[in-house]
């Protein structure tokens, strides 16, 4: 299981600076412009996979989640700089983890109510929450222009392997 976790925060990575790499591309008022009816703006939902990613850590650790927001990120340099940190921290915290610590419960607080759930289905969430963002990012990419290609799972590892 802990190959599986690592492999999708892996890709995540990559999936992540690739479509980052297609954004830069655009200018100010591209990033910040509603395309989709019900996703926020490109800017806005980079924002927001850092803050999640940063929170959802927090709780994996039994931490109180910072007050975090895709406000705290407001240009894709920040955008950048946030995950380069984050992802330093999280792949230690991901290394650290045996089998045993994916398969505890974690209690996640919430407004609604706080839930014990097993620290993998957090983690593969937090994974999954990426993939649904970035591919409304990839789908505004595109409507402006600018797609940022396949992005699937088996395109990482081809990448992957071509690099080894």
């Amino acid at each position: 299981m802990k190959t599986i976790v690592t492999e999708l925060y892996d890709y995540g990575c990559w999936a992540n600076d690739r479509i980052l790499a297609v954004a830069s591309k655009l200018d100010a008022e591209q990033l910040g412009r509603k395309l989709t009816k019900g996703a926020d703006p490109i800017l806005q939902t980079f924002g927001h996979l850092v803050s999640a990613d940063v929170r959802w850590l927090a709780r994996w650790r039994g931490e109180m989640a910072p007050a975090l927001s895709a406000a705290d990120y407001p240009s894709l340099d920040a955008v950048r700089q946030g995950w380069k940190e984050h992802y330093l921290v999280r792949r230690a915290y991901i290394a650290s983890m045996d089998e045993a610590t994916l398969l505890e419960d974690m209690l996640w607080v919430r407004d609604q109510g706080s839930v014990k759930l097993p620290r993998w289905q957090a983690m593969v969430h937090c994974a999954n929450h990426g993939t649904q963002h970035r591919s409304e990012i990839a789908a505004m990419l595109t409507d402006l222009g600018h797609s940022p290609g396949n992005m699937d799972m088996v395109i990482y590892y081809l990448d992957m392997a071509r690099r080894s």
